[in-house]
Order: structure tokens, then sequence, then C-alpha cells
């Protein structure tokens, strides 16, 4: 029986491993295509999670919300501190900063 417990504990770890790094490639696609609709660079390598939470969805059904925080660039040298929800598989919400625009 423990051996069983043990086992469902490895393929809880395994598949929330796995789950973590398929939803942070989603949030550095949907980042990319957020910088690139405002003409900012996303800076991918500092996409990072910060918060892990458990969330009913409009169907009424549990899902993990991950919220990420990413930098971009209007420039090489000026960095804005960003953020993206993701609910699920999807996008629910995305904050960027106010920032000068640059002709």
């Amino acid at each position: 029986m423990l051996d069983i417990f043990i086992l469902g504990i490895i393929v809880l770890i395994v598949w929330f491993w796995w789950d973590t790094t398929t939803k942070r490639e989603i949030a550095i696609k949907s980042g990319t295509r957020i910088a690139s609709d405002f003409k900012l660079q996303l800076l991918d390598d500092t996409v990072h999670c910060t918060k892990i939470r458990i969330v009913r969805t409009e169907e009424n059904w549990p899902t993990i919300q991950r919220i990420y925080f990413f930098y971009v660039s209007t420039n090489k040298e000026n960095r804005l501190h960003c953020q993206l929800t993701l609910t699920g598989y999807r996008m629910s919400h995305w904050h960027i900063p106010p920032y000068p625009q640059l002709h």
C-alpha cells in the first residue's frame, strides 16, 4: 500500500513539473505576442512564475492559475516590469505599465 502511495506522489510531481514547463512556454509565447503588439521586445529569460493557486473556471471547474512576471524593453536600456496571468491554458489577464513612446 505504501508503494502505491509513493508511486502516486512521484506521478503527481512529474505531472506538475511537466504542466509547469508547458505553461511557461505558453506564457513566453503570450508575452511575445503582447510585446510585439506594443512594439516592445520581450526579454524571455526574465519570465518567471511568482504565484500559483487553484481557482474555479466560468464553468465552475477547478483549475490552476499562474501569475508570471517578465520584463520588456522599449530600447536596449529601459526595462518595464509586466505581468501575465494564465488560468488553465488561456491568458486571463495581462498588464504593461505606461511607458513613453519612442518615434
